[in-house]
């Protein structure tokens, strides 16, 4: 009887549950409803798409439970299925765009129906009564088993050495006091079925110990190959690097002055040039030449003469302004670039040049030194219509000038014309 006033019991306490998950399954449907169709019914209302809005529509009459949709926007208004008085559960969702600012559309109304929710809940109570008539046939027949030899006596016993049982305490035996002189029975196999258990418990944690050490040692022999490795890379990075940047500075240096090639004073030129064509600021370019140089190669050795393109390029360095370019355009020829500098006062700059280099002097084979003169061809810009190949045409034919009237002086180019 007692039995039977728990079961009634217990199955109320279900039933009142399955009711409330049902009502929970209906909500929680019209939510999914709020997350994934009222957006998409608002984006059709916005882009005025009639059949997906129908489509939308129709697809919400026949989700489980829902018996009445209303569509109320801008004067449209739609519905699909029967309205009902009092529905189980009822939503009003607002309709509206939001992707560049939030523009109202209209709202959208959902009921469900009572009968859905007590169809369900009488099913699930079917369900529940069968349960629980075979749980309690079953929890029956199972007292009348264990209680048959005094089960309850060795199973709090058997109960009681698992709560209590710990790491220190894996190594004791489950021992069962039971009369001597008897057949085992299914107690005697649970205990021995326990002591399986623990055994196999004590064995899996000594390989578990085992297999954490030699986790642990591989670990740390992978951490130590990734460092290794971490570092190799970093150092072979920065070698990189260094070789690119060694690279770089190879293709737009010359190696013997340390002053820019030609590939890269053209460069400068060209850029000057572009500058001078957006600004109009004036330009001017040198162009200097070691006079005799091929005697110095013929007479003193080509060491000497290498000594004396170093020595030009150190003191042209220390003659020209931040701005200014100087390039080794080939053999003893060299090439200056002076921004933003007027024929008047690059001329004063060439003949600065010219002195100071006549009297530079290097150190010869023969335990002396030797000096050395330069001729230079001076150019300004004509115009923004002159390349950067025309005006260093003029300088050079400057230059080549200065060698006919006798070397170590300055010629100025004239300015070029449109039709020149």
């Amino acid at each position: 009887m007692i039995s039977l006033l728990v079961s009634v019991l217990v199955s109320g306490v279900q039933l009142l549950l399955v009711y409330r998950q049902q009502v929970f399954n209906a909500e929680q449907q019209l939510d999914d409803i709020g997350s994934g169709i009222v957006p998409s019914l608002s984006a059709s209302l916005w882009l005025v798409d009639s059949d997906r809005v129908d489509l939308l529509l129709d697809g919400l009459i026949k989700y489980p439970g829902v018996v009445y949709v209303e569509l109320d926007s801008e004067g449209r208004r739609e519905t699909r299925g029967k309205p009902i008085a009092t529905p189980a559960l009822q939503r009003t969702y607002p309709l509206s765009y939001e992707q560049t600012g939030r523009f109202p559309l209209g709202r959208l109304y959902i009921a469900v129906d009572k009968g859905f929710i007590i169809t369900r809940l009488w099913n699930e109570s079917l369900r529940v009564a069968l349960s629980t008539l075979a749980g309690l046939g079953t929890a029956s027949l199972m007292l009348l088993l264990l209680f048959r030899g005094w089960v309850t006596r060795h199973l709090e016993h058997m109960a009681s050495y698992a709560r209590n049982i710990g790491i220190d305490q894996l190594e004791k035996q489950l021992t069962l006091e039971r009369p001597p002189r008897r057949w085992p029975d299914e107690i005697d196999q649970m205990a021995a079925a326990f002591n399986q258990l623990r055994e196999r418990i004590v064995e899996d944690m000594a390989k578990r110990d085992r297999q954490e050490h030699e986790l642990q040692a591989y670990r740390d022999h992978l951490e130590s190959l990734v460092r290794l490795r971490t570092m190799t890379l970093q150092e072979q990075a920065i070698q990189l690097e260094s070789q690119k940047l060694e690279l770089q500075r190879l293709a737009h240096t010359d190696s013997l002055t340390g002053l820019s090639n030609r590939r890269d004073f053209l460069e400068h030129l060209e850029n000057a040039i572009r500058c001078s064509r957006e600004e109009d600021p004036p330009l001017c370019v040198l162009m200097l030449d070691i006079d005799h140089f091929k005697a110095i190669n013929d007479d003193h050795g080509h060491a000497v003469g290498d000594r004396a393109l170093v020595a030009l390029a150190d003191t042209c360095r220390q003659q020209l302004r931040d701005g200014d370019n100087i390039g080794r355009l080939g053999g003893e020829e060299f090439g200056i670039v002076l921004p933003q500098t007027r024929i008047d006062s690059a001329e004063p700059v060439a003949d600065r040049l010219r002195e100071a280099l006549s009297g530079v002097r290097v150190p010869d084979a023969n335990g002396g030194t030797l000096g050395f003169t330069v001729s230079i061809g001076l150019a300004q810009r004509s115009g923004p219509w002159e390349s950067a190949s025309e005006l260093l045409l003029r300088a050079d034919r400057a230059l080549y000038q200065a060698k006919r009237e006798g070397r170590n002086r300055v010629i100025v180019a004239p300015l070029a014309h449109p039709h020149d």
